[in-house]
């Protein structure tokens, strides 16, 4: 990147703090790996200086989700603790800078030796565990100008334009020309049914997503005992159809009167199913937010926070320029955590309006801070939640 320009809003990192919490879930959450019923959640605190001498603390969030992540609970925490010690040696820079210098450093710490003998850290751990570190120098930097986030991501308030980040076709495009200058309200609430959970959980709802096991036959028979007029539905294999074969059975076969995408459904690393009759999007393979480009056989991607807001905002720029099936899904997000990924969703435009958020359902205890901060965050209503966002930082 050449043409670098000092601005008074860059920030550095001066001193970083993290702290575990174990959060146990209510009921199981099954997915195609098997079932998920405790989960660690690392919060980062992070205190910036900005270049004219002003100083916030900002704040990540995640849930540790090594089953669906890859790695072990252990691994992540340790990658975690050196992303957070990391984060102070970077420097000044706006808040996308920083976080593609997280990113660039991913590769080097996803190495045998942490705690996972003999193989590496799979790269979705290391940039789940990136995330809340992601997470808070955009909260201290947004803090630290007394504003939202999201009215930040423009010329003014950043070094270089998406042409720096996501190549030549994005010159003089910033985030801000995809992002709401009001957010939602509202956002309706997407439920999720996990693999072997009744359908009958599934009455009274508009916006289901459906976990599923793989097996074509199997799977065509939960999604017709989950359909139901009026009804829109996402499906979830998590990677679990290993022969192109039989995906491309099921998705010739699958209702599309009901079914709105597939997320997934082949193992990362691999090539996307290429057409279909629904669009098929790629979630646990995605590459590093800058090389999406690279992405082949795959309608649309799947933007998550966990992964940090440098990725979720460089990846959601990327698939709105490029006309792309997008939309945003959970990792059971809570406490702020829930509250950041809620305010990206009101702040964006998605091909699907629905927001997953499982932690009402599977981790209410995770939640019992923004029982009293947020209440109208984690009650639904007439199948929605509200936004709650206040205003400043990202959530």
């Amino acid at each position: 990147m050449t043409g670098r320009v000092a601005l008074d809003c860059d920030v550095r990192v001066t001193s970083a703090t993290l702290r575990f919490a174990s959060v146990p879930f209510a009921i199981p959450l099954h997915l195609s790996s098997g079932a998920i019923s405790e989960l660690t959640e690392a919060r980062v605190h992070i205190d910036v200086e900005r270049r004219d001498g002003r100083t916030a603390t900002g704040l990540g969030s995640v849930l540790l989700s090594y089953p669906w992540a890859g790695g072990t609970d252990t691994a992540m925490r340790s990658t975690v603790g050196r992303l957070t010690n990391l984060a102070t040696t970077l420097g000044y820079g706006d808040p996308l800078e920083l976080g593609t210098r997280l990113l660039d450093e991913l590769p080097h710490l996803a190495l045998p030796h942490l705690a996972l003998p003999r193989r590496a850290l799979p790269r979705l751990a290391a940039e789940v565990a990136l995330g809340p570190v992601d997470q808070a120098v955009h909260d201290a930097w947004a803090r630290a100008a007394g504003r939202s986030a999201y009215g930040l991501y423009t010329a003014e308030f950043l070094a270089h334009d998406l042409g720096a980040y996501l190549g030549p076709d994005f010159a003089g495009r910033w985030p801000s020309d995809w992002l709401a200058r009001s957010p939602q309200q509202r956002l309706p609430i997407q439920y999720v049914l996990g693999v072997d959970e009744p359908a009958s959980n599934a009455e009274g709802r508009d916006w289901i997503k459906v976990k599923l096991a793989g097996s074509v036959d199997a799977d065509l028979a939960r999604v017709r005992a989950v359909a139901a007029p009026g009804r829109t539905l996402s499906l979830d294999p998590n990677e679990a159809y290993t022969r192109v074969a039989d995906l491309r059975r099921f998705l010739a076969s699958v209702d599309t009167a009901y079914v709105r995408y597939v997320e997934q459904p082949v193992p990362r690393g691999e090539r996307g199913p290429g057409p279909a009759r629904i669009p098929v999007l790629a979630d646990e393979g995605l590459p590093d937010p800058r090389h999406l480009d690279a992405l082949a056989g795959w309608d649309g991607i799947v933007v998550k926070t966990c992964r940090g807001q440098t990725a979720a905002l460089l990846a959601y720029c990327w698939a709105k320029h490029r006309g792309r099936f997008v939309v945003q899904q959970d990792l059971t997000h809570v406490g702020p955590a829930l509250a950041h990924a809620a305010a990206f969703a009101a702040h964006c435009s998605y091909s699907v309006r629905a927001f997953e958020c499982n932690s009402l359902k599977f981790a209410p205890a995770g939640n019992a801070d923004l029982v009293a901060e947020r209440p109208g965050l984690v009650t639904e209503r007439d199948g929605s939640i509200e936004a709650s966002v206040q205003g400043v930082g990202i959530r």
